[in-house]
């Protein structure tokens, strides 16, 4: 008799061969985003809807990861309901280590399985109308248009002690523009 190959769960079965000498299986593909949320290791980030009442830069989200295994970003969106500012585009600012923000609110990260009891072990915030970030280095804006829902991959990761920054710059003349804010992550945990 040939190579076999065993059940690993004792139950005696052995691995079956087409009549093309292939292997027969069964398998499941997922991406590490649906394994994560499974394993209750995928959280949802973000900002209630924040009104912001000057044309100026406004720190409105921040967060500091705490846990050992890094964070991932995959994606993340913004929006704002209106404005009465011109042009009708704002600027997303992307900080990297701000070390706190001002005029700031606690928040929990939503883990996106219902069923489990994990938390993220981190430091989340939400601004407000004239937050400022201290310490951080801008490394990236971007300009999304007012009245959209604007969804941009991130490929983001955060080490322990890494911390992640979002402002708006609403457009000039602006006194009146609601944006909200918000992420999909997941903890990555090397199984392998």
């Amino acid at each position: 008799m040939g190579f076999q190959i065993l059940d690993g769960k004792g139950k005696g079965s052995k691995a079956g061969v087409g009549s093309d000498n292939r292997l027969l299986v069964s398998s499941i593909n997922e991406t590490i985003f649906q394994y994560a949320a499974e394993e209750g290791e995928a959280y949802f980030l973000g900002t209630p809807l924040i009104t912001l009442t000057t044309a100026g830069e406004n720190a409105i989200f921040f967060y500091d990861h705490n846990e050992s295994d890094p964070l991932i970003v995959e994606n993340f969106f913004t929006t704002a309901t209106t404005t009465n500012g011109t042009p009708t585009m704002y600027a997303v600012n992307f900080y990297k280590n701000p070390t706190a923000m001002s005029v700031a609110t606690s928040s929990v990260a939503l883990n996106q399985n219902f069923g489990s009891s994990n938390t993220l072990d981190g430091t989340l915030q939400y601004g407000a109308s004239g937050s400022a970030f201290t310490g951080g280095t801008l490394v990236a804006s971007l300009y999304v248009p007012v009245g959209e829902y604007n969804v941009i991959p991130a490929n983001l990761v955060l080490q322990k002690g890494n911390s992640w920054g979002i402002s708006v710059t609403p457009p000039a003349g602006n006194t009146s523009m609601p944006v909200q804010f918000g992420a999909r992550t997941i903890v990555y945990e090397e199984k392998y």
